[in-house]
């Protein structure tokens, strides 16, 4: 039932943004009563965290199957992950209602806390799982730096992808090599 009711959020949020649905809307287009959905979300701004959190899980998808697809070499792991990441974020649906004003854009920039972790917490998993032998700390810390980084140029894209892919490998490289020489010792 709470995914029918995210996929109802999701099907406003792309026909009149977020600022316009009401509880009721939501209630109505998942088929279920207002009160249900106040008692799966607790609140409006609840939902939205939660809808908000489902949409960076399926980004998150998208980065772990290119970090496997190039677990060879982390330069291209780190790259392909970000232009998946990005690439996606460019064409989401959601993205789009947040950078047009919606007021979901705090949930993913001043509020954005609960996405970095899911995020950190998931780029941690995958870094730890093709590359074991790396610190714990600096996988940590590399994963809320690139979803830091990540997040902020898909909420203030310039539109081009590549351009920003290539800068955030460029600032990475050092550490990357840096963290793959020490784990060489």
């Amino acid at each position: 039932m709470r995914e029918a009711v995210l996929d109802a959020v999701e099907v406003l949020v792309r026909d009149r943004g977020w600022q316009q649905t009401r509880m009721a809307d939501v209630a109505d287009t998942a088929g279920v009563s207002r009160q249900t959905v106040y008692q799966l979300f607790g609140s409006r701004e609840e939902l939205a965290q939660q809808y908000v959190l489902r949409e960076a899980d399926r980004f998150l998808g998208t980065v772990e199957s290119a970090v496997a697809g190039n677990a060879h070499d982390p330069y291209a792991a780190v790259e392909a992950a970000l232009d998946a990441f990005l690439t996606g974020a460019a064409d989401n649906l959601m993205v789009k209602a947040i950078l047009g004003g919606d007021d979901l854009l705090p949930l993913v920039t001043t509020r954005s806390l609960p996405v970095i972790e899911v995020a950190r917490e998931r780029l941690s998993a995958v870094i730890t799982v093709h590359w074991p032998a790396l610190d714990a700390g600096d996988v940590r810390l590399f994963a809320e730096t690139i979803a830091r980084l990540a997040i902020s140029h898909a909420t203030v894209a310039d539109g081009d992808v590549s351009h920003a892919v290539r800068d955030i490998v460029r600032v990475v490289r050092p550490f990357i090599a840096e963290v793959f020489d020490a784990s060489q010792r």
